[in-house]
């Protein structure tokens, strides 16, 4: 049980760095993939705001849009 939620948290550390990486170098597949992803491994909104902040911030401008379409591939894949 335990070794299977270190897992768990490693693949879900895993795909929100990925998202992350995804918005900063803007890469558009990637990002709705990763967010489906993120959604299958349990991953709340606010974990997926806190990457866009930090993307953003690493990212700046251009990476605002991106953060949004991540935001929103998020949001239509937990409906």
């Amino acid at each position: 049980m335990y070794k299977r939620r270190i897992c768990h948290q490693y693949k879900l550390t895993k795909e929100l760095i990925v998202l992350a990486v995804g918005i900063a170098t803007p890469c558009d597949g990637g990002i709705g993939f990763h967010a489906k992803a993120l959604v299958h491994l349990g991953a709340t909104r606010d974990e997926i705001n806190e990457v866009c902040e930090m993307s953003v911030y690493m990212g700046s401008g251009p990476s605002l849009m991106h953060a949004a379409d991540a935001l929103r591939a998020f949001d239509e894949f937990t409906e």
